[in-house]
């Protein structure tokens, strides 16, 4: 009677078990571990079982994993145990091929004699049943009750009881696979939907880039252009430079040699005591007091050699000729008189020289000697001007280009310039010099004279080479500033903002590249400055700053 009650009590707990399993919802969603767990426990706590276990198959169906197994005695889960075929490949077998594996003396049935050692002894088990998960045709794993201690022989209803939780367990893992199937089925959804919106991205950009690489192509011919414009620049004022170079060379020699004889020739003519021009103020005026009276009149003359206008040439003459009158000298003298550079404070200064004395003679001699006077002042002004223009030349138009900064005298760069143009600053144009003291700078002293060609250049022409140009050095913010300032009619508006850019000009055709401010621009960049302008009608000015020291 006791045994039939327990059969009973047995029933109902493992009925119990069922219900609670097939309704768990775990199932639905897959989720294997929990159900494992609650499996392992409510079987091995209601139904008094030591080791509880649920062990599935991987993919290759070489390993058995353990995923959950509830020890009784210990009230606790462990997991993470693995079997491989390899090491069991009989009893292994046996799951195949049967729908279970009953070992109630696992020591000697063959099933699971192969676990004896390693599995069964360490572990005290004395009874074993292995119930065989498997879905459809595919062996999943298996549901294994392990009694410990005690013999236990495997009755039927166990046998059936676990081998309906093994398809619980299917169950659950079929779940499994089928969200899993449907969670990728989603996530390819919705990388298909990405894909599609990449497409139309990638086409949208793909559009957009070669728009922007067009307009990139049609800057890079405008650079080309440009660099091909500056190459044959380049070459011409190199080829330039060098003809320049050579004629300012030649220029040289002529120019010294004009120079070297009008000094003998003033030696010869003035200082020497052999000089026909001593000879013939001793036969004139043997009086040495006269002949230094007359030395003294020849030095004030020769300070006085200067063109006149007619009107003040008429009023010089009336007073001449007035004073030549009173003292009964011929008028015609005036003429004379006027050319040697005489006024009516002079006569009457040396006034003793005309008296007992050869008037024509004196006054020959006078205009003679300030006439060679003249003449070889002129001629030592125009050595010394083309020699100063050949230097200028030969600095401007240099074709070897500095490799490497050097200390730089900005006033002087900036005068090679001047010196070039001062034709231009002789006729119309006042030329305003404000230089203030400035320490040498580092830098490339040839690309700086093409610096202030271009600026000095540009503001005479803005001007129409009529009127004023200030040309200012200073230090400005730790930096020298150059200021080239003219008062043109200034810069219009809607063009400021494109007087740097390459190939753009607002002269007429065949008066300017556009390259002159470019380049500026560039040289300055080169020696890490700046530049800038400022402009108003009647006033525009523009900014080079440069640091005293090039980074290198």
């Amino acid at each position: 009677m006791k045994g039939l009650e327990k059969e009973l009590n047995r029933a109902r707990a493992e009925q119990r078990i069922l219900a609670q399993v097939s309704s768990h919802p775990a199932i639905r969603s897959g989720e294997i571990l929990i159900f494992a767990r609650f499996i392992t426990k409510s079987v091995s706590e209601l139904l008094g079982i030591e080791r509880v276990g649920v062990w599935l198959f991987n993919e290759t169906k070489d390993e058995l994993l353990n995923v959950d197994t509830f020890f009784l005695s210990k009230g606790e889960h462990g997991s993470g145990g693995i079997l491989k075929e390899q090491e069991f490949r009989e009893e292994f077998q046996y799951l195949v091929t049967e729908k279970y594996v009953d070992a109630s003396d696992p020591y000697t049935d063959p099933r699971t004699k192969g676990f004896i050692e390693s599995y069964l002894k360490p572990n005290n088990i004395t009874a074993m049943l292995d119930g065989v998960i498997r879905m459809g045709e595919e062996l999943i794993g298996t549901l294994c009750f392990e009694h410990v201690g005690k013999p236990h022989s495997w009755e039927e209803n166990e046998i059936i009881f676990c081998s309906q939780l093994g398809d619980q367990i299917a169950l659950t893992v079929s779940n499994l696979r089928k969200n899993e199937i449907n969670k990728e089925l989603q996530a390819r959804e919705k990388e298909l939907r990405e894909l599609n919106e990449s497409l139309e991205r990638l086409v949208e950009e793909r559009t957009k880039n070669l728009k922007i690489t067009n307009a990139e192509l049609e800057v890079t011919i405008t650079s080309l252009q440009k660099t091909q414009a500056q190459l044959i620049l380049s070459e011409k004022m190199a080829s330039l430079g060098q003809l320049v170079a050579g004629i300012a060379h030649e220029i040289n020699n002529p120019i010294a040699a004009i120079h070297a004889s009008a000094q003998n020739l003033k030696q010869s003519l003035f200082d020497s005591e052999l000089s026909l021009f001593q000879k013939e103020l001793k036969d004139l005026l043997p009086s040495l007091e006269k002949q230094k009276l007359f030395l003294n009149c020849l030095d004030v003359l020769k300070t006085r050699v200067e063109m006149v206008s007619g009107k003040e040439r008429m009023r010089r003459r009336k007073e001449i000729e007035s004073w030549l009158k009173s003292k009964s000298i011929p008028e015609s003298f005036s003429y004379q008189l006027i050319d040697s550079g005489f006024e009516l404070p002079i006569l009457e200064e040396f006034e003793i020289l005309f008296q007992d004395s050869d008037v024509f003679a004196i006054v020959s001699l006078l205009a003679e000697e300030i006439t060679v006077y003249q003449s070889l002042s002129i001629m030592q002004l125009a050595v010394e001007r083309a020699s100063k223009m050949t230097f200028a030349l030969k600095n401007f138009a240099r074709f070897e280009v500095s490799s490497s900064p050097v200390r730089t005298n900005l006033e002087e760069n900036i005068e090679t310039v001047i010196t070039l143009y001062q034709n231009q600053f002789k006729k119309k144009v006042t030329l305003v010099r404000e230089y203030a003291s400035i320490p040498l700078i580092e830098g490339y002293p040839e690309e700086l004279l093409h610096l202030w060609t271009n600026l000095i250049y540009n503001g005479l022409q803005a001007m129409t080479f009529f009127g004023e140009m200030k040309i200012r050095t200073e230090v400005f913010q730790g930096m020298v500033r150059v200021t080239v300032e003219d008062s043109g009619s200034g810069i219009p508006f809607d063009v400021q903002s494109r007087i740097f850019e390459p190939f753009f000009t607002t002269k007429p055709s065949g008066e300017g590249s556009g390259l002159g401010l470019d380049i500026c621009r560039k040289i300055v960049e080169r020696h890490n400055g700046r530049i800038h302008f400022e402009t108003r009608p009647g006033k525009t000015k523009f900014f080079v700053d440069l640091p005293f020291f090039l980074k290198t």
